[in-house]
């Protein structure tokens, strides 16, 4: 039986939210159960982009430091990092927007740049990643992901955040390479096993409902959730969504590898009961309903029921990004603005997650919003 703590939490008043995480890591055995006096730490958060907190597309500062002190509580040091879409271009940016730099400051904690650090190699099935060096010289990992839905997996949880510790390009190849979400599901549980967190806390706290993970409507949902096994984490997460067992596909995979526990029967939760926790009327992404068309009737159904990215052009800053993110150079910059090939663009949502001004959205054909 796997563990998961859950916790209620409202708001984001640092002295709030050391005390709950506390607590959180209490119910699963202490952070003193997974760190050792004398060890680095390597802490993984969500930076997806370089946005203020306020956003909620990153895992809250106060959240980062609630976490990074009791770390140091039990005697470790701390290293913070993770690989943005665009880092190559200046990460220390992204760390003064999200408050991350501050952290840093005020604890002592370290910064550290993924695309300078090197990378060792790794092989599951298909896939051969290139992963940073400073993730798996760490004595210990600690993944700190955020809550929130996203528009090509459903749910971006403790498996999908660990995309972020292969830096470069290479995560824009993947995408390119396994376009459609089940094989994509697939490497990101692959990638889960390479790296195998020790510990999982999850900011829930604010969430991301609707088209996340950069997009989508944020909804004060007031939890923390802690335990050992990411996948338990996420499929407690998915639960409290409202999304059917095992429609998650990363989840699912991780749990048939036997990387950790996909059954909610076989989950202890220590804490709030799944039932007064569970977040009523949670808005699933539009890409939910392509789940229900058989894989053979994927492409003709396509043709009538589609969710793709299309840019805001009163919002659109005309600075490229969605090109140079884009995996399969399926948008070019035209007068009026960036423009989208559909017959190329595979539905990455790499655009959406790496827009800084939040200007690409996510388009539903009528059928599709008749269905939603």
């Amino acid at each position: 039986m796997a563990t998961v703590s859950l916790i209620r939490c409202d708001s984001y008043d640092p002295s709030l939210v050391a005390e709950l995480v506390h607590e959180a890591l209490e119910r699963v055995g202490g952070m003193g159960r997974f760190v050792r006096r004398g060890q680095q730490v390597l802490l993984k958060p969500n930076m997806l982009a370089a946005k203020e907190p306020g956003h909620g597309i990153t895992t809250h500062p106060a959240f980062l430091e609630a976490v990074v002190r009791e770390v140091q509580e039990a005697g470790a040091s701390v290293r913070i990092g993770d690989s943005p879409s665009n880092a190559s271009k200046g990460i220390r940016y992204f760390w003064e927007k999200t408050g991350y730099l501050d952290v840093a400051e005020r604890t002592g904690a370290t910064l550290v740049n993924f695309e300078a650090s090197g990378t060792y190699v790794r092989k599951a099935g298909e896939a051969t990643f290139y992963i940073s060096k400073t993730v798996l010289d760490a004595d210990v990992i600690i993944n700190i992901p955020k809550l929130k839905t996203h528009g090509l997996t459903l749910y971006t949880g403790a498996i999908k955040n660990l995309y972020g510790v292969l830096p470069g390009f290479q995560k824009t190849a993947f995408h390119s390479r396994f376009p459609h979400p089940d094989d994509f599901s697939r490497i990101l549980a692959g990638l889960y096993g390479c790296v195998r967190p020790a510990l999982h806390i999850m900011d829930g706290i604010v969430g991301m409902e609707g088209n996340g993970p950069s997009t989508g409507t944020l909804r004060k949902t007031g939890l923390i959730l802690a335990g050992d096994d990411g996948i338990a984490l996420d499929a407690v997460a998915c639960h409290l969504m409202g999304f059917r067992p095992d429609e998650v596909d990363a989840v699912r995979f991780a749990g048939e590898m036997h990387l950790g526990e996909s059954r909610l029967e076989r989950i202890t939760v220590n804490g709030e009961s799944l039932s007064g926790a569970r977040l009523h009327g949670f808005d699933l992404p539009s890409n939910r309903l392509m789940k229900l068309v058989p894989r053979m009737l994927v492409r003709w159904a396509g043709r009538f029921i589609w969710v793709r990215p299309q840019t805001d052009l009163a919002r659109c800053t005309r600075c490229g990004v969605c090109i140079q993110s884009c995996p399969v150079q399926a948008i070019r910059m035209e007068d009026g603005g960036p423009v989208t090939d559909y017959g190329l663009c595979i539905n990455c949502m790499c655009c959406n997650e790496s827009c800084p001004e939040e200007a690409v959205i996510q388009k539903m054909s009528r059928l599709a919003r008749l269905f939603h």
